[in-house]
């Protein structure tokens, strides 16, 4: 599941519907009904979902939605207002967690499920929605599990491995600050972000 930043509304994703074009959905809360149904191929993981504003092509701003996909190298762009797909971004690999932050230009995404692409972030342009770059700090190692600081002013993933470590980015930049050593660190959810309700912090 994924909740907009309201709380009103709730979108969700059957796992069994995997093979289905329209395999998702959106409940208003208020009125406990279903009002429209996603474009969600393959096994998306909402629970990973991010949200931010973004201008079309016509120069109007609206609120998107984008969810990483656990079975499928893709992100899906969702138009929260009329719930339509607005692009899929073909990643590297299936992915796991998907962070950003209301004060950065730059959503990141693993593909930490893909068998040849499990060391390699990919990092979206939130205005072009395009893969502008690739991380690959330990080539053959899982890095995943990125998460933002309250600020977000750096980027924090994880090789994930137990001889890893956490691995401090710029966020602007994309430049590598520091690498913290340590046994398989995993998720380190930011706790202001989350009480927050950061856009860029699923929640």
């Amino acid at each position: 599941f994924y909740f907009t930043q309201g709380y009103d509304e709730v979108m969700g994703a059957s796992r069994n519907d995997s093979k289905s074009a329209v395999s998702g959905q959106v409940v208003n809360l208020d009125v406990r009904k279903k009002i429209a149904d996603l474009e969600l191929p393959g096994m998306p993981h909402l629970g990973s979902g991010i949200s931010w504003t973004w201008k079309d092509e016509a120069g109007q701003s609206r609120t998107v939605m984008a969810t990483p996909n656990l079975n499928e190298g893709l992100i899906s762009i969702i138009d929260m207002k009329n719930w339509k797909t607005v692009k899929q971004i073909k990643t590297r690999g299936p992915g796991f967690f998907m962070r950003s932050h209301e004060n950065s230009r730059y959503a990141w995404t693993d593909s930490m499920m893909s068998k040849e692409f499990k060391d390699t972030m990919q990092i979206i342009d939130k205005e072009t929605l395009e893969i502008v770059a690739e991380l690959r700090p330990e080539p053959g190692k899982t890095f995943a599990h990125i998460e933002f600081d309250r600020y977000g002013r750096h980027a924090l993933a994880s090789v994930w491995e137990n001889d890893g470590a956490v691995v401090v980015y710029d966020a602007a930049t994309l430049k590598e600050v520091k690498r913290i050593p340590a046994s398989k660190p995993v998720g380190k959810y930011n706790v202001w972000n989350k009480i927050t309700r950061e856009a860029g912090t699923s929640h």
